[in-house]
């Protein structure tokens, strides 16, 4: 299954196409060359999916307009979305994004009137129209039975959401959760004492979802995280990956360096079993990197599939820390069949990433008796492995991928190495000739 999206004079991005079947995908590229907006319409055509059962959902589509006007509706509710993610488009070139899924299709156009446009093709759309049928069958005939107590329509919502939810799934042939973690996370840490009191409707649509995921996260981190994952364990039913939950907490400590606790007193970082700061005192290392950390975790814990976006991972790391952040979502993307899209500047993430690539390549076929070099449930396999570079041109990505190394290309990598390399000669030239 093909699964991807076209994208044509999009703000910076002129002629795009990106696939959503590789498991690990990196974007490189200088500042405004238009990773952010690729991202957010590679999350936006995902969540279609999700913006799609919060329409049906919403009673009042149903009880307060006519029938025929449901799905005028429905493209009006996508277009707010779309508004909510990306701002006012009136200023706007005219641009198309075309998403394509299991032979179906969505259009999102910019036409002369300045106003977006979606569109369906017709299998999608006769099954979108099947599911505002069903929804509006339950709200204005079932849920208007006087004889029903609020228990039994409550039980009604419930069921109906779920069964709405598989056939969402269905259609778009995607069970995975989406999330956007998106650069600047330090800021929200530092305002975590106020995070419950923040108005997020000023907020574009990605952060707003980020703060509402963070709030509804932080409730599990009442204890540190090995209580936590013992206490998870005894009330969830089946089997956690225990390697993979001790590997991730491992990585998780050589990180952030301490354990995350959210308690009555607020969210803390323990450096031990006595010590601690309040988060917004954190270092901005720990303040970036947390909630990447901490949603990995759970996904890790909880054998959730996710669709993971992440911008600049690596922000105000060591070195060795963004190698072992790299080594932490690869474990995850392995462990529970996630995928990942992340954004960076990092020459050490690409290197990490390389490692994690090159032992794919060496180590699976290793006949001999050394111990691993990488432990196999952080290789990345180049077959679903993709890494560009994101730049204002016709064609605005370029693959980095090297077949014969099965790695990102070296000489994008030393890029910045040549340059310095370069001056450095001319300077040794300099004072040469100077001294003679």
């Amino acid at each position: 299954m093909n699964n991807k999206i076209l994208i044509r004079n999009f703000g910076p991005i002129k002629d795009a196409e990106i696939h959503l079947n590789n498991n690990f995908q990196i974007l490189i590229g200088s500042q405004a060359s238009g990773k952010s907006t690729l991202c957010k319409i590679v999350y936006f055509c995902q969540k279609i999916r999700d913006y799609t059962l919060d329409f049906l959902m919403n009673s009042e589509q149903f009880t307060k307009n006519h029938k025929n006007e449901y799905f005028n509706n429905y493209l009006k509710y996508m277009t707010k979305q779309f508004i909510g993610c990306f701002g006012t488009t009136k200023h706007m070139k005219r641009f198309r994004i075309t998403y394509l899924f299991d032979e179906k299709k969505i259009e999102i156009c910019l036409n002369n009137d300045g106003y977006v446009r979606f569109s369906f093709n017709d299998i999608l759309k006769m099954e979108i129209y099947s599911l505002i049928e069903e929804a509006s069958d339950m709200f204005l005939n079932r849920l208007n039975n006087e004889v029903a107590s609020i228990m039994d329509n409550i039980t009604a919502i419930g069921v109906m959401k779920r069964h709405l939810t598989e056939v969402l799934f269905s259609i778009f042939k995607n069970e995975a959760e989406i999330i956007y973690i998106p650069a600047g996370r330090s800021l929200l840490a530092t305002m975590s004492e106020q995070l419950h009191d923040i108005s997020v409707s000023e907020m574009d649509l990605t952060m707003q979802e980020f703060v509402k995921l963070i709030r509804a996260t932080k409730s599990q981190f009442g204890t540190k995280i090995p209580e936590m994952v013992q206490n998870y364990t005894k009330t969830v039913k089946g089997q956690i990956n225990n390697s993979a939950v001790t590997h991730a907490y491992e990585l998780i400590k050589k990180i952030l360096k301490a354990d995350y606790v959210n308690d009555s007193d607020g969210e803390k970082i323990y450096f031990d079993e006595h010590h601690w700061v309040k988060l917004m005192y954190g270092s901005s290392g720990q303040q970036e990197a947390l909630w990447i950390l901490m949603l990995t975790l759970i996904i890790i814990l909880e054998n959730r599939r996710a669709f993971v976006v992440i911008e600049e991972p690596e922000a105000h790391l060591f070195p060795i820390a963004q190698k072992d952040m790299i080594s932490l979502i690869a474990l995850m993307v392995n462990a529970t069949d996630s995928r990942v899209i992340i954004t960076t500047h990092s020459p050490y993430i690409l290197t990490s990433s390389n490692i994690l690539l090159y032992s794919e390549k060496v180590e699976n076929n290793y006949r001999g008796e050394e111990k691993p070099v990488i432990p196999r449930s952080i290789r990345l396999s180049y077959h679903k492995f993709a890494a560009y570079k994101v730049e204002n041109a016709a064609d605005s990505l370029t693959s980095l991928m090297d077949e014969n190394s099965h790695m990102i290309s070296t000489n994008y990598i030393d890029k910045v190495s040549e340059i310095t390399n370069n001056e450095l000669e001319h300077l040794l030239d300099m004072e040469i000739n100077d001294d003679m």
